[in-house]
């Protein structure tokens, strides 16, 4: 058996990791802002701040605070050049002719949101903010005896039902669009947790991890469109154009519906999640009753395992 990791170490050593990602992919999106680079910069924000998230307690809280505040900051900005670059996209692949202007409009946007995020992300590497932050999240961490396997083990299951309670909702024939998006928000906060605490795991997630890329592959189609329609809609113009994105939004969650059916819908597959997010490579699932029972739940855990 591993040895087990003390939640602190953990937490150190992934906050230095994907700080370090982050840094690398700033540099590069200075470089080059192009829609790669973006959608790129998003992806390792999240991940970063999903370990001073999950593992807040290992952190310096008036630290962390700030961190996100400025991190905040620059997702909104990546966020309008990955909105223009989708726009460009959805638009591109429309046969219509009112899509022209548009995308005329939205690459001039794209260069000026690039331009803003690009002075932006030139003061962040100025200023050796990544320097700065590791040293921040250095100070004031206290241990309080947890192992990083025990708290995987006590985060991630209730993170998994709370997304398949909420794909029940969205996958429904009269789901709103906040329950789509309340759903989207919570497979993004499982799949980047569940990235996080993999290496506690070893191969026994890539299953599990390989159908949630998939779910979020629709999520990400459906929203594209629902943001485009918004950002066409501003402009007051083209409602032709509308109407194919608004055709397309409809195929992609009808497609999602039929995924979610086909594969996540079932009581035994969420059984085999919870059960799988209960055992980490190193132990045993963690007991969730109360103190007076924690012999027999141990009991009927060592049955299981037997």
């Amino acid at each position: 058996m591993a040895e087990m990791t003390s939640r602190e170490q953990f937490a150190a050593a992934q906050a230095e990791r994907l700080l370090g990602r982050l840094a690398v992919q700033i540099a590069r999106t200075v470089k080059h802002t192009g829609a790669g680079e973006a959608h790129d910069l998003r992806v390792a924000i999240r991940r970063f701040l999903q370990v001073l998230a999950v593992l807040k307690a290992c952190f310096p809280a008036g630290e962390s605070r700030r961190i996100r505040r400025r991190l905040k900051k620059i997702m909104t900005q990546a966020g309008e050049v990955r909105n223009c670059d989708v726009a460009l996209r959805l638009l591109g692949n429309l046969s219509s002719s009112a899509a022209g202007p548009l995308i005329g409009h939205f690459r001039t946007q794209r260069e000026h949101a690039a331009r803003t995020l690009g002075a932006s992300l030139k003061r962040w590497v100025r200023r050796g903010a990544s320097s700065k932050w590791r040293s921040g999240l250095e100070r004031g961490t206290v241990s309080e005896g947890l192992s990083a396997e025990e708290t995987a083990r006590r985060a991630l299951p209730p993170m998994a039902k709370e997304y398949f309670e909420r794909g029940k909702q969205a996958a429904g024939a009269n789901a709103s669009a906040e329950e789509l998006h309340a759903f989207r928000i919570a497979a993004k906060r499982l799949r980047y947790t569940l990235d996080l605490f993999a290496p506690l795991y070893g191969a026994s997630l890539n299953g599990l991890r390989q159908q949630l890329r998939g779910v979020q592959a629709l999520l990400g189609a459906i929203s594209d469109c629902a943001t485009v329609r918004r950002m066409v809609a501003r402009r007051g113009e083209s409602r032709e154009v509308r109407s194919a994105l608004a055709r397309r939004q409809h195929a992609k969650t009808a497609e999602f519906r039929r995924r979610w059916s086909g594969v996540f819908s079932s009581a035994a597959t969420v059984r085999l999640w919870v059960d799988r997010l209960d055992r980490t490579g190193t132990g045993a699932p963690v007991s969730r009753k109360p103190a007076a029972r924690s012999g027999a739940a141990r009991r009927a855990a060592r049955r299981a395992a037997g």
